[in-house]
């Protein structure tokens, strides 16, 4: 399993080399869209480490084909600059006929299954590239459905899922979505999310995913007992904190997802061939 951080704010940049740099992450995954405003040949230079790219406002399922065009060409610019390990969404929604949400909204997953399936296809013709989606931290019942629409969506589109563990923990604390049940989408998927949670601080009261504690216990439990399910050749997670950035909690966190699943195999070879 490879370890990564994800660079989603220039200000952390000296840190994530130094997380590099010691030696506590594997790559970097970027919050692409917040990158926009830099060179690709640039951002290239700038890290020494294979890359994920991570998308936040493509907004795949609610804009029109030359929006998406549009914001596919600038993306080939970094695809191909960056060479990716993997290319990543989101399926939610931003906004409800023309109004938009606060909160980033869930999808339906049986009365939307086909229209979102469609998006799907679509998005990864006109990028060009396999997209893996991630995940939604489930609020509503509606959340029990997600596991089968994710493994559904795989099998028909081809496309991968960016399995968020933590996402995942939300949802089964707040409507109930069983572990087991994403036991298929997680043994076909190749790449993944961790990140720490919080309750919200009003009625009613439900688990957040805040990307701004540490992780939690049963977060880590959960990554242990999938972990033979999670782990395998060419796997990644990205550990994400966006807020309550501090180095040495991170180092911390990140020392527990090493501890769990070991070195990588590339790494693990590297280190019997100097032996």
């Amino acid at each position: 399993m490879r370890l990564g951080f994800n660079f989603t704010l220039g200000d952390t940049y000296d840190m994530a080399q130094r997380l590099i740099g010691e030696g506590h992450i594997d790559y970097c995954e970027f919050l692409i869209d917040n990158f926009f405003c830099v060179d690709p040949d640039e951002l290239a230079k700038a890290f020494d480490c294979p890359v994920g790219l991570h998308i936040m406002y493509s907004k795949f399922l609610e804009a029109d084909r030359p929006t998406l065009v549009d914001f596919a060409a600038r993306l080939r610019d970094y695809i191909d600059a960056l060479n990716p390990i993997y290319v990543s969404d989101h399926i939610l929604r931003f906004s409800h006929e023309g109004r938009a949400f606060f909160h980033l909204g869930e999808i339906d997953y049986a009365a939307e299954y086909e229209s979102v399936r469609d998006k799907v296809v679509q998005w990864q013709e006109i990028v060009g590239q396999r997209i893996h989606f991630e995940n939604y931290p489930s609020i509503m019942d509606g959340g029990l459905e997600a596991p089968a629409f994710f493994e559904r969506l795989m099998k028909e589109t081809g496309a991968g899922v960016l399995f968020d563990a933590s996402n995942a923990v939300c949802a089964n604390r707040n409507c109930g979505t069983p572990f087991e049940a994403w036991r298929n989408v997680i043994a076909k998927a190749q790449h993944f999310h961790v990140a720490g949670y919080r309750q919200s601080l009003i009625e009613p009261f439900i688990s957040l995913d805040t990307h701004a504690e540490a992780l939690a216990p049963d977060t880590l439990a959960f990554l242990q007992n999938f972990r033979s399910v999670f782990d395998k050749p060419g796997a990644t997670m990205t550990y994400e904190r966006d807020d309550q950035i501090e180095f040495d909690d991170i180092v911390v966190d990140l020392k527990a997802l090493r501890d769990l699943f070991g070195q990588p195999e590339e790494t693990r070879h590297d280190l019997a061939l100097t032996a």
